[in-house]
């Protein structure tokens, strides 16, 4: 044996590491998916929960933005008010918040319109900005393309009555609304980003929040200085969660699942999010990010037959490494997520795969993304730097002078 291992080439010996963590790890995530699912619990009582404050920040009209808005008006919930937060006037997103507070007079719905900008991060500005206006005490951040059921917020709140507990956060599943790039993207977050969240909770605590949603108390937000001090960071949910964590809190998983209702468009669309994801991972978590290499099993089981000629023993154990992957892939779209994909769309799982890996190759190539129409350099800090024009000064209106804050209640029955 001694003679054996010795005989072995480095890209051998990397193949042989990278098949077995894979495979080690496809199993695990599906022993902790199983745990994970099975313990879903009925949601509480409404009325024995604190009343919420739910920030959505807007910008444009996103795909079916309106049934995703309406979703979160009909809460099983006895008291809450949702803010919508927009930086323009002339932002389109502002007349369907109003056609919302007509067609539900009995939600407390309040429209901000505040264009002052704090950091790189506009979407930080956003919350800043709305926050000024929440009335409670329990603060849920969702963005503008998240739709979810009756009982959400009585899930993702129910969490923080624990006081060891400063932060809730839950996983997404995705509605594909577009073309061939959208259902790439649908099979990434359910097959990768999910799966590996599932992972995640078995061999590291969790120290990090999802964008989706995140649910805290007020008190929490306060001890870690509120929103400001992430107005210049690329992953502001990334950030939010580890102060929180700094803190000493736990975070929370819910059970509750959300949908992200994504029509990404183009392949340069597609491959722009891709990146951006993967260079916030890397900058935010390098350990993490380059550890991440070991879950590519697709990538190993075709260096392995590459670098083996296509030799029946390679073709084998790629074979059986390939298996595994798939019924974690299947377990987890069809099983755990209930997610609507169909048998044709699973067998792009592998292409998915040897895509995600090239670009987990080439986040170490730059220190630039896209994002929302502009490109921003990664600063090792995490901090970003807009290259796309100068920004205004800290409190100032973007992009040009305009009224600083606009805010547009109305009147609201049962639920404040």
């Amino acid at each position: 044996m001694p003679s054996v291992l010795h005989d072995l080439t480095l890209i051998e010996a990397l193949i042989i590491v990278g098949l077995g963590a894979s495979t080690f790890l496809y199993l695990l995530g599906l022993y902790s998916a199983h745990e994970f699912f099975s313990r879903r619990k009925a949601a509480p009582a409404g009325g024995n929960l604190p009343p919420v404050t739910v920030l959505k920040p807007l910008k444009g009209v996103d795909v079916e933005l309106h049934e995703n808005l309406v979703s979160l008006c009909r809460q099983r919930y006895d008291r809450f008010q949702i803010l919508l937060g927009v930086a323009d006037p002339a932002d389109p997103a502002v007349l369907l918040a109003r056609r919302l507070q007509q067609e539900y007079p009995d939600v407390d719905i309040e429209l901000v319109v505040d264009s002052r900008v704090y950091g790189t991060n506009y979407k930080v500005s956003n919350l800043h900005n709305m926050m000024q206006r929440a009335k409670h005490e329990v603060i849920v951040l969702a963005d503008s393309d998240i739709r979810v059921g009756p009982d959400y917020l009585r899930r993702v709140v129910a969490p923080l009555s624990d006081p060891r507990v400063g932060l809730t956060t839950c996983l997404y599943r995705a509605v594909n609304r577009g073309g061939l790039p959208t259902l790439v993207e649908s099979l990434f977050i359910h097959t990768d980003f999910d799966a590996l969240v599932m992972v995640a909770r078995k061999v590291e605590k969790s120290t990090y929040a999802f964008g989706a949603t995140i649910a805290l108390r007020r008190q929490v937000l306060d001890e870690i200085g509120g929103f400001l001090p992430l107005a210049n960071y690329l992953a502001d949910d990334y950030q939010l969660g580890n102060r929180v964590a700094a803190r000493g809190y736990e975070l929370a998983l819910s059970d509750e699942i959300v949908d992200t209702v994504i029509a990404v468009g183009s392949w340069r669309r597609l491959f722009d999010h891709q990146l951006r994801w993967a260079r916030t991972y890397r900058i935010s978590r390098p350990g993490g990010y380059f550890g991440s290499i070991l879950t590519h099993g697709t990538f190993w089981a075709l260096l392995n037959v590459l670098y083996h000629h296509f030799s029946p023993l390679s073709c084998l154990i790629s074979l059986a490494a390939l298996s595994v992957r798939y019924f974690w892939a299947a377990a987890m779209s069809w099983h755990y997520l209930r997610a609507n994909t169909s048998p044709l769309a699973m067998l792009l799982v592998a292409p998915k795969d040897l895509f995600v890996s090239m670009v987990w190759f080439l986040a170490f190539a730059g220190n630039t993304v896209a994002w929302s129409g502009r490109h921003f350099r990664v600063l090792r800090s995490g901090e970003m730097v807009d290259m796309s024009s100068t920004p205004p000064p800290v409190g100032e209106p973007w992009p040009e002078p305009a009224p600083t804050s606009e805010s547009l209640p109305r009147a609201a029955g049962q639920n404040r």
